[in-house]
């Protein structure tokens, strides 16, 4: 009779472990993606808080409190009054392409149509665009993309936004407090579930982290400035405000073109042809040189991560994660090149 009962009593164990593991899981389901960025900000910063522990002479508590007014300071405060810059200079923007639509010189559409095949059909969808300015925006958030869409409504989400950000910072402050804890549970859990090998094939998961995270902030902030000194000498309105839309774009793979090459054809339709051409080679010669250089250079020089699978990490992050795939898709590559090399080896 025991022995019958062995395997009912294993498949109740799993199917009550299941029942628990799935009901938590549905709980914590709306705070999935604050969760995400607390982790994501706690691993990339651990150095830091670790040193800064140190100092305080191991007071845990007082080293997360500070740490995490730092990042308040650091990032989110600068976030926040991006984000209304933004959404302040959206509504004015539009209007003044509402205006310069109605100046369009004569020659632009006719000379799309002298273009041979896409010619003809570009300049009617042009003329359209500027007949129906709000259709063009619909279009452009209908074949734009996910992460496209969630930028251009962000401003509409502040609501939620602030509360995603409450929630991660609240996160943060006991992954900080209590990572001392936390982190040899999760080693000796690794180590219960799949063995030795199976726990070492996650040590680069912090170095995957932090090298993801500084080299996408980095290239952002250093495209943007670039793009802010182009759009200056090329004479565009709001410089700063263009280049800050740069480096919020360059969080993306494109996103940084995305804004430049808008810029330089703007400039070629209103006449300005040395100062679109010039703003265009500046974009493609340096902006996206940098892209180039420093994200590969931290992507594949700490992780061990090819430039081109760092790439699809991160376009497939956007689309399976959102905004917060910038940094899972390619900590997932990385694990999965672990994983691969751990059994290359072996074999």
């Amino acid at each position: 009779m025991m022995g019958e009962g062995a395997p009912i009593q294993r498949w109740v164990q799993l199917a009550g472990y299941t029942l628990i593991i799935g009901t938590a899981l549905t709980v914590l389901s709306p705070f999935l993606v604050p969760l995400a960025w607390a982790a994501i900000l706690a691993f990339a910063t651990w150095r830091v808080y670790e040193r800064v522990r140190r100092r305080l002479g191991e007071r845990s508590a007082l080293a997360a409190a500070l740490m995490t007014a730092l990042v308040v300071l650091l990032l989110v405060i600068p976030a926040g009054l991006l984000s209304l810059a933004l959404a302040a200079e959206a509504g004015r923007t539009f209007a003044d392409f509402r205006l310069s639509a109605l100046t369009l010189p004569a020659w632009v559409p006719a000379t799309l149509r002298e273009l041979p095949w896409f010619g003809p059909r570009l300049a009617d969808q042009l003329v359209r665009a500027l007949a129906d300015p709000s259709a063009l925006e619909r279009w452009i958030l209908a074949n734009a993309g996910g992460w496209a869409a969630a930028v251009a409504t962000a401003a509409g989400n502040v609501g939620r936004n602030a509360l995603d950000a409450v929630l991660a910072l609240l996160t943060l402050f006991f992954l900080y407090r209590d990572g001392h804890v936390l982190v040899p549970q999760i080693q000796r859990a690794l180590h219960r579930l799949g063995g030795e090998r199976f726990a070492v094939m996650f040590d680069p998961l912090g170095e995957t982290i932090r090298a993801v995270m500084y080299g996408t902030l980095f290239t952002a902030l250093s495209q943007g400035l670039l793009a802010m000194l182009g759009y200056w000498a090329a004479g565009l309105r709001a410089p700063v405000l263009l280049g800050a839309l740069t480096a919020l774009l360059a969080l993306t793979p494109v996103g940084a073109a995305l804004v430049y090459i808008s810029a330089s054809v703007w400039l070629l339709i209103d006449g300005r042809l040395a100062a679109g051409g010039l703003l265009l080679a500046w974009g493609v010669l340096v902006i996206s040189l940098v892209d180039n250089v420093i994200r590969s250079w931290f992507l594949r020089g700490a992780v061990r991560v090819p430039f081109l699978l760092g790439f699809f990490g991160v376009l497939g992050g956007i689309a399976a994660f959102g905004a917060v795939g910038i940094f899972l898709g390619p900590i997932a590559i990385a694990l999965l090149l672990a994983l691969w090399r751990e059994w290359a080896a072996a074999t």
